[in-house]
């Protein structure tokens, strides 16, 4: 199973090619490779791809939106296989785009790797109020709050909701993590957030510094 070639999988994520994707996902399954590996050596890998091009700007929103759905038609595979592996889920996330936003490509991809990744992701779209968030939050005892902000205007709508966790007593129990394109490292500092991430990848990586933190 070590030689296993994901390259085509990978290839049909970057050109967003959804229904070649499920096919070749399913075709490795029955070649006996786990789902975390067709996840982590293909899906992730093709969607870092995507997201170095589209930093370069070799790809558009359109082509982002493309590998998105193509990573979904992947996932909606692979997604049961790992549900039924009872305790293993790495931790709970809420994810949403900031009010006054309706931007959630990238929040549409972060979501999916997180899920992917392990995560129970509970995704609340786009122009999510400060307390919708903190009601989901509470509802399904969520150990981290994403929040995407792609326009700088709305940034205090992030710092409103950490303020909000606050004074529900539920700070030292739920981190957060923001990204987006009005965002950087300085921004999470402004609005009381604990780490920033600039795509999939690097959000997979810093919700699992998060958990340990969270489990320490």
């Amino acid at each position: 199973m070590c030689d296993f070639d994901f390259q085509p999988i990978i290839d049909v994520i970057v050109d967003g090619e959804g229904d070649d994707a499920a096919e070749l996902v399913q075709e490795a399954l029955d070649a006996g490779i786990p789902a975390a590996d067709i996840i982590d050596k293909a899906l992730v890998v093709g969607m870092q791809i995507v997201s170095d091009k589209y930093d370069q700007k070799e790809y558009f929103v359109p082509d982002l939106a493309a590998s998105a759905d193509a990573m979904t038609e992947a996932l909606d595979i692979l997604k049961p296989l790992l549900e039924q592996k009872d305790g293993e889920d790495k931790g709970t996330i809420v994810i949403g785009v900031v009010k006054e936003c309706s931007q959630e490509i990238g929040k549409n991809i972060v979501a999916a790797m997180l899920s992917g990744a392990g995560y129970k992701v509970y995704d609340l779209g786009t122009n999510v109020s400060p307390d919708t968030f903190i009601s989901k939050v509470k509802e399904v005892n969520a150990d981290i709050l994403a929040m995407s902000n792609p326009m700088l205007q709305t940034t205090k709508y992030m710092k409103e909701t950490a303020e909000k966790l606050e004074a529900e007593g539920l700070r030292g129990k739920v981190k957060i993590t923001i990204g987006g394109a009005s965002t950087n490292p300085e921004t999470a500092a402004q609005v009381l957030a604990d780490a920033w991430s600039k795509n999939g990848n690097e959000c997979i990586r810093v919700c699992n510094r998060l958990m340990d933190d969270l489990q320490a």
